[in-house]
């Protein structure tokens, strides 16, 4: 009787922390129970790209790209100038989240984060689930904003920024940089996808998958 009524507790529990909307883009929710940044997981193993530069070589990878897929941070300028591929990105139902500038310049100005995210929603229709700054750093005013829009802080404890792929085992949240000044090559990137069983983030935070809806 106990087991029954504890199965019904914990059903209840994902029921309403996963809220899933029947034509919505995302589901909102938050991961922690306060303003934390997520390293890493206890489970799988999440590839996560962010994205502030690229076109034709970023279309065909796109194009190519097949599941599991990896969490894509969108810079909100790179969105406004690749309509096409951000379409492409919704059609394939790729997750993403929103990539912003350096952390200091949201302590210069703080109504920045604001601005990015209606941006991000120009674009995708719903506040973004997932966010990192530009250099993976959260200062405490930030985070408050971050967690006041209910969006989750995520980081990485593994990053790629140049040179030789890194190593990596059973919980890492990975980071590749695709930016104009610090870029891993994509073939490199492909060939690095292909060589590890990357699962969604979610499913390396929680150790399974979910039903959330965070794609377009």
């Amino acid at each position: 009787m106990k087991t029954r009524i504890f199965i019904a507790l914990i059903s209840v529990f994902v029921l309403f922390l996963f809220i899933q909307q029947n034509e919505q883009w995302t589901s909102v929710f938050r991961v922690t129970d306060q303003p934390d940044v997520l390293m890493k997981g206890n489970h799988g193993m999440t590839l996560t790209v962010d994205l502030s530069f690229g076109r034709e070589d970023v279309d065909e990878w796109i194009t190519k790209l097949e599941k599991p897929y990896p969490l894509l941070f969108l810079d909100a300028d790179w969105i406004e100038r690749s309509p096409l591929i951000v379409k492409k990105i919704k059609e394939k139902k790729i997750p993403v989240g929103l990539l912003g500038h350096e952390s200091k310049h949201y302590e210069e100005t703080p109504e920045l984060l604001g601005e990015e995210i209606e941006r991000f929603k120009s674009a995708f229709g719903v506040i973004p689930l997932w966010y990192r700054t530009y250099d993976h750093t959260f200062p405490e005013p930030l985070k408050t904003q971050v967690w006041d829009y209910q969006m989750n802080m995520v980081s990485a404890n593994v990053n790629w920024i140049t040179g030789n792929a890194p190593t990596i085992r059973k919980g890492d949240i990975v980071s590749v940089a695709l930016h104009q000044e610090t870029r891993v090559d994509l073939k490199e990137l492909i060939t690095y996808q292909k060589a590890h069983p990357f699962v969604s983030i979610e499913e390396t935070l929680f150790g399974y998958q979910t039903e959330t809806k965070t794609f377009p």
